[in-house]
């Protein structure tokens, strides 16, 4: 059975992705940024994105921010991006560009926000959060559209 809150979960993992096509050394390269952050280097990045998506004109009503908290974030994530792509992960992502050009960075750090985004929706409440689309949904009809049992 396909729970809503596993549905909200696929979106959010399909937002961060633009391919599912794995190259070596865009696998290396992201493997690199996963294994060289911690929790909390990707609470960081999460909160980052998080800030910046509160900026869109149909969101900012829902978050508010400080300037002074965004330019927090930006000068930790700034911080983050530099030691991953100058430092620890600096051989992985210039093999990398070298094959794919610059853009290939944006595959790369895919990897690491979808798994910064399991890591907090594994959090208990963000989870009841999610949860709470299941009163919205018609289990039955999506089963029924899908085949599932």
């Amino acid at each position: 059975m396909l729970r809503p809150s596993s549905i909200a979960f696929i979106l959010l993992a399909l937002l961060l992705s633009d391919s599912a096509v794995a190259v070596s050394s865009i696998e290396s390269a992201s493997t690199c940024l996963t294994d060289s952050t911690n929790g909390r280097d990707r609470k960081e990045l999460v909160k980052w994105i998080f800030l910046a998506m509160s900026k869109h004109p149909e969101i900012s009503g829902l978050a508010s921010s400080t300037p002074a908290n965004d330019e927090e974030s930006n000068r930790r994530v700034g911080k983050l991006v530099t030691r991953l792509l100058a430092e620890d992960c600096a051989l992985e992502v210039k093999a990398m560009v070298s094959e794919h050009g610059p853009a290939s960075l944006s595959q790369a750090f895919e990897v690491l926000g979808r798994v910064a985004m399991q890591e907090l929706m594994t959090q208990p409440d963000v989870n009841a959060a999610f949860s709470g689309l299941d009163r919205f949904t018609d289990q039955a009809r999506i089963n029924r559209a899908i085949g599932a049992k």
